[in-house]
C-alpha cells in the first residue's frame, strides 16, 4: 500500500515515506562525491562531516520520523522494547499537529528524548553515584562546538528527513 486514508486526507504510507527519504539521501551523497571526485572539495575536509550528517540522517529517518504521535507506527516498533517511551509522546501530539510542523516537530522529538537521556543519566548518577558528564567540560565543550562543522552535519541530517516528510504528507493532502 502507498498511502493510507485518514478522515478526509489521504497521505503516504511509512514504506513510502522511509523509501523517498533514502533516496533523496542518496541522491545528497551521490551529488557529493561527484563533487568530490571532480576535485571541488578534498575528502579529508568532509568526511567527518559527511559520516556525521549521514549517520544522523539514517537515525532520523528511522527512529525520529513524524509519525512517532501515532499510536502505532513503523518508527515506533523500530524502537522495539524502548518503542513504550514514545507512547507518552503519542498522547501528547495528535497526528499531523505540532509533530509534523516543520520547526517545533522535530525539536520536540529531539527534547523528549533528550528529557528521556537526562533522566535515565541522572536516575543512574543518584543510584550508583556514577559521574557520567563532566558538567565544566560540557559547558566548555559545547561553547566551541557551533564552530565546528561536523554540528552542523549532524543538525540538518536530524531535519532533514522530517521535511521531506511533512512534504510529501502536505503534497499527497487532498
Amino acid at each position: 500500500r502507498t498511502s493510507v486514508r485518514l478522515g478526509r486526507s489521504t497521505m503516504p504510507s511509512g514504506r513510502v515515506h522511509l523509501y523517498s527519504e533514502m533516496a533523496i539521501l542518496c541522491l545528497i551523497l551521490a551529488t557529493a562525491m561527484l563533487v568530490m571526485f571532480l576535485g571541488e572539495v578534498e575528502w579529508k575536509k568532509v568526511d567527518l562531516p559527511i559520516l556525521c550528517f549521514t549517520g544522523a540522517y539514517i537515525f532520523s529517518s528511522l527512529l525520529l520520523s513524524p509519525d512517532l504521535d501515532l499510536g502505532r507506527s513503523d518508527p515506533q516498533s523500530r524502537w522495539g522494547v524502548f518503542r513504550i517511551l514514545w507512547k507518552p509522546y503519542a498522547k501528547l501530539f495528535h497526528h499531523r499537529g505540532v509533530s509534523h510542523n516543520p520547526l517545533l516537530g522535530p525539536l520536540s522529538r529531539i527534547l523528549y528524548l533528550g528529557i528521556i537521556v537526562s533522566v535515565t543519566w541522572s536516575a543512574l548518577h543518584y543510584a550508583f553515584s556514577i559521574e557520567i558528564v563532566d558538567i565544566k567540560g560540557l559547558v566548555k565543550w559545547w561553547k566551541k562546538v557551533f564552530d565546528d562543522p561536523w554540528l552542523w552535519a549532524v543538525i540538518v541530517g536530524l531535519l532533514l528527513p522530517n521535511e521531506i516528510h511533512i512534504l510529501a504528507d502536505r503534497f499527497f493532502k487532498n
